[in-house]
């Protein structure tokens, strides 16, 4: 029991070493009425510069969107309604080639 009291102590004693060396490589900061306002004062010019990468970014993504809108309003749109437009639909044209009932077969209607 003695013995692991010691290993105990011995382990208390390190960790108050490097808890000392810590403290002495990082000072706490002055205390202030100013301290909380900079402290927020950084963090918000942290985030606020992230943000511009994104907000032009989202900019970019616009203005690219917008072009590609005016493209095909401007080109593509208008040479589709050159297009022939035909009457009759897939499943009209599937049932004048295939016979759709008994009787077409019988009579010998089959194309």
């Amino acid at each position: 029991m003695n013995r692991m009291q010691n290993s105990g102590d011995q382990l208390d004693a390190k960790l108050d070493k490097v808890f000392a060396a810590y403290r002495a490589a990082t000072p706490d900061p002055e205390p202030s009425a100013a301290f909380m306002p900079g402290l927020w004062q950084r963090i918000e010019s942290r985030r606020s510069s992230n943000m511009l990468v994104f907000r032009r970014l989202a900019q970019i993504c616009v203005g690219a969107t917008l072009a590609l809108t005016v493209v095909l309003g401007a080109v593509v749109i208008p040479h589709l309604e050159k297009l022939p437009v035909y009457s009759a639909s897939y499943v009209d044209v599937l049932e004048a080639d295939h016979p759709n009932t008994y009787v077409d077969i019988f009579k010998g209607d089959i194309k």
